[in-house]
């Protein structure tokens, strides 16, 4: 696993899990990305916002993560059924309190996502537009660092800023390019 979906993934689980108090192993970092092309190859995820792709991506490894730890200290564990809500996953993760707090952290993280269509919006590299392909590998690896330099500060808003920013090219890269139609089902880890 590559120390970029590491960070990314750590991120994560720090700005949205954090809100429930969950301490996490870093084997679940890759599983965002994994997420994210898991509802972009699915068909009626195609056609969905960058948000709502987003939302169900933290929603998804916030339960995975809830339940590892569950099952690590012995405890039991259920899936709420689909689809999954902020307050369903926070039930779940016997964090029910926390809900509000959760539900802000990816209302952030979207807006943020969603702010790239506007401050970027003739910048290929934030789309994988126009063969910008190193351009924004570039985008996506520099937001990777400052995730990581914000976290190391304790920065967390900082941080959930620049995660929403870069899934925003993240989710653009299999959208705008043919990897899916590839055959590929795994992340390109030469994104990160």
């Amino acid at each position: 696993m590559s120390p970029g979906s590491v960070a990314l993934c750590l991120l994560l689980m720090q700005t949205g899990v954090y809100g429930f108090n969950i301490e996490l192993d870093r084997e679940f970092a890759i599983n965002f990305i994994g997420q994210i092309i898991s509802d972009l190859i699915r068909s009626e995820a195609a056609n969905q916002k960058h948000e709502d792709i987003t939302q169900r991506a933290i929603l998804n490894i916030t339960l995975q993560a809830c339940r590892a730890v569950a099952l690590a200290d012995g405890k039991d564990f259920s899936f709420p059924s689909e689809p999954f809500t902020v307050e369903s996953v926070a039930a779940a993760c016997r964090k029910s309190k926390s809900s509000k707090r959760f539900r802000q952290t990816i209302k952030f993280i979207q807006q943020m996502n969603r702010l790239v269509d506007a401050r970027h919006a003739s910048d290929p590299e934030y789309h994988f537009d126009n063969e910008k392909f190193a351009e924004g590998r570039r985008t996506i690896t520099r937001g990777l660092e400052i995730i990581k330099a914000s976290n190391k500060e304790m920065n967390f808003e900082a941080a959930r800023e620049r995660l929403g920013e870069i899934t925003h090219p993240l989710q653009d890269f299999y959208t705008h390019s043919n990897w899916v139609e590839l055959g590929n089902t795994l992340p390109n880890t030469n994104l990160i």
